[in-house]
C-alpha cells in the first residue's frame, strides 16, 4: 500500500466521517438538543464512494497468495500502511451507522441488523488494526463481508437483466 493519491483520499474520507459523528461537546456539557441529520448521499453512493473502497482497502490489507513462486504473505508493512488500515476500518464502522439513519434504514428489522453487524463487525477489525494484529483482521475481515452479503441478499436490487435465467 503505498501513500498515493488513492491513500490520501482514503484517509481524507475517514477524517470527514470521524468529525461529522464526533459529538460537539465534551462531557458533562449541555448544547440543548443535537442539530437534525439530513442524509446527503442515496445508499446506493455510500456503498459505492465510502463503505466498498475502505472495506476493500480492510481486506486487502492482510492475505496469502500461493503461486508458482512460493507464499507471499500480505501484511502492512510499516506504520503509515497499518494506519490506512485503522481508518478504513474506522470508517466502515461508522458507515454502519450512517446506514442506520432515517430516510436511509429500509426497516426497523434486518436491515438494522445487518447495519449492526457491519459496525460491529468492523469495530473488531478496527481494534484489530490498532493492535497490529494481522491475523485477527484477516479473520475479521470475513465478519465484514459476512455482514455485508447477509444484507446484500435481503436488500441488494438487482436490475431486470440480472433477475432473467
Amino acid at each position: 500500500m503505498e501513500n498515493t493519491g488513492l491513500w490520501k483520499v482514503v484517509r481524507a474520507t475517514a477524517l470527514v466521517a470521524v468529525t461529522l459523528l464526533a459529538p460537539s461537546c465534551g462531557p458533562g456539557e449541555s448544547a440543548g438538543p443535537p442539530p437534525p441529520l439530513e442524509p446527503v448521499a442515496e445508499v446506493h453512493d455510500l456503498m459505492h464512494d465510502l463503505i466498498y473502497p475502505h472495506a476493500e482497502v480492510f481486506w486487502d490489507s492482510v492475505g496469502t497468495i500461493i503461486d508458482m513462486e512460493g507464499t507471499h504473505e500480505i501484511r502492512p508493512g510499516n506504520e503509515d500502511q497499518w494506519e490506512t488500515v485503522v481508518q478504513s476500518a474506522l470508517t466502515v464502522a461508522e458507515a454502519g451507522n450512517l446506514l442506520m439513519l432515517e430516510g436511509r434504514a429500509r426497516d426497523a428489522g434486518p436491515w438494522l441488523e445487518h447495519a449492526t453487524a457491519l459496525r460491529e463487525a468492523a469495530t473488531r477489525g478496527l481494534e484489530a488494526a490498532r493492535n497490529r494484529d494481522a491475523d485477527a483482521v484477516f479473520e475479521i475481515g470475513g465478519d465484514v463481508y459476512y455482514a455485508c452479503n447477509g444484507c446484500h441478499e435481503d436488500y441488494w436490487e438487482k436490475p431486470p437483466s440480472a433477475m432473467r435465467p
